[in-house]
């Protein structure tokens, strides 16, 4: 049916060109300068392939911005424990105020409060730890192993970003090639439609109006089918927009349409070894480093705290006379300075000792965590490797299929156009070589799909 139909649309067109030669110029010069439109058009539309649409991401996502901050965050309280080991208390105090006239000393003074100046008094203050028995220490190692968790944090959040992009990418990429395919069966159908009725209006050939029926019905199914791809395309196209941080002017297209990603796969051993380089399992293993200085932090608390402390004291009167006596004091006119070292101990020996024991045992149920953490990441990774080979597999049987049903397909419309087949076997063909068509599109997006996924499960870059 559609060998005849062709086989009509090819002799009217040659015979209108022999008919009309200037129109037929014509065409074949308008033809001529449309094309150079689309490819000028093309040139400025920009394209993304796969790593451009990740980097692209990487600039505008507020999520890697977001895990970014987190690190500057993690690094202002490493500095801020590094800071608290050198001078944690250095304080500088200055008050000015009114001063009586006081004339004398002590057993001799006289006060006149109708005679006031103004005074000045400064003073300064300054603690030093000396030794803490890993308190400092153990702050500075736990706010180290934030900083790490963080970077592995910000990492994670990249490669998230690169996964998520990834599987949209593909996404778009099967839904346009399944609308192309919708509309290629629906031009087909139609274009068929058009032939038979054109025939049975014309009384010519073996067709009948059960012919036209059928595909009829059959044209619904690929119209859903149109729909419906139209859909999906436009969601995923939006999705990978949004990712993007492009607008609906903005020009979106795609390096090409879905092919398998051209990898090598590994024995699963090789993915298994692998597994700590994944960044929830580095976070996981600063999270243990934390737990292990917060323990020891707790566990100083429980000793003494030597410390050098200095004050220096000065403050001057302009109306009051200078006690020379040691054992005089005057506030107003004042100067004084000194250092100690000093012990602090905390008494509340059940209180820190509750503290430490719960430090440790909070330590001790993160390394628990973490060894299920890794049983856990072992039946992921294997998971979705036994998935990859799956997907492998389905995807060179779908391509078998695909071969052998274009195969059945043309002995089929052949057999049909002979008057050997009717419609409906016809239709059949058709139908079946359009499913596994798009069954191979889908074969090919899940194996792409499980290797980035692959890749992500082993902490790898997908760029």
């Amino acid at each position: 049916m559609f060998l005849k139909f062709f086989a009509g649309v090819q002799g009217v067109v040659l015979f209108n060109c022999n008919r009309c030669g200037f129109f037929s110029h014509m065409f074949r010069l308008c033809v001529s300068f449309f094309g150079i439109f689309l490819c000028v058009h093309s040139l400025r539309a920009e394209t993304y392939d796969l790593s451009a649409s990740i980097a692209q991401a990487m600039r505008v996502h507020p999520g890697v911005r977001a895990a970014a901050v987190d690190v500057d965050i993690a690094r202002a309280q490493l500095d801020q424990a590094n800071a608290i080991r050198f001078l944690p208390q250095f304080e500088l105090r200055s008050v000015i105020g009114p001063s009586p006239e006081a004339r004398g000393d002590a057993l001799t003074g006289n006060t006149m409060l109708s005679h006031l100046s103004i005074f000045t008094r400064t003073e300064a203050t300054v603690v030093q730890p000396l030794f803490t028995f890993g308190h400092l220490s153990g702050a500075k190692a736990a706010a180290m192993a934030g900083v790490t968790a963080q970077q592995a944090g910000l990492r994670k959040a990249r490669g998230d970003l690169e996964l998520q992009v990834a599987e949209v990418y593909f996404g778009l990429q099967l839904t346009q090639d399944l609308w192309a395919l919708a509309l290629e069966a629906q031009s087909d159908f139609q274009t068929a439609r058009d032939f038979v009725s054109e025939k049975l209006e014309a009384e010519e050939g073996d067709f009948t109006y059960a012919d036209l029926g059928r595909i009829d019905r059959f044209a619904f199914d690929v119209r859903e089918k149109v729909h419906e791809a139209a859909k999906t395309k436009a969601l995923a196209e939006s999705a990978l927009r949004m990712l993007l941080g492009l607008s609906e002017g903005d020009s979106l297209t795609l390096a090409g349409p879905l092919t398998p990603v051209d990898v090598e796969i590994d024995p699963l051993e090789f993915y298994l070894k692998h597994a700590g380089e994944r960044e929830d399992m580095q976070q996981l293993q600063a999270a243990v480093q934390v737990r292990e200085s917060l323990m020891q932090v707790a566990k100083g608390e429980q000793y003494p705290q030597i410390f050098i402390a200095g004050q220096f004291k000065y403050g001057y009167a302009p109306n009051r006379d200078d006690q020379l006596s040691p054992f005089a004091r005057d506030d107003f006119n004042i100067l004084q300075a000194g250092a100690v070292i000093g012990v602090r101990q905390s008494l509340s020996f059940g209180l820190t000792s509750a503290k430490a024991r719960k430090a440790s045992l909070e330590y001790q149920k993160l390394l628990y965590q973490k060894q299920l953490a890794e049983k856990g990441v072992a039946i992921e990774i294997e998971k979705i490797y036994r998935e990859l080979i799956e997907a492998e597999k389905n995807m060179a049987a779908a391509s078998t299929a695909r071969r052998a049903t274009r195969r059945w397909f043309i002995s089929v419309r052949d057999g049909f156009n002979a008057g050997l087949e009717d419609a409906s076997d016809m239709i059949d063909a058709a139908k079946e070589y359009g499913i596994i068509r798009a069954k191979y599109y889908e074969a090919v997006f899940n194996f792409n799909r499980s290797w980035v996924r692959l890749q992500r499960a082993v902490g790898r870059s997908l760029l």
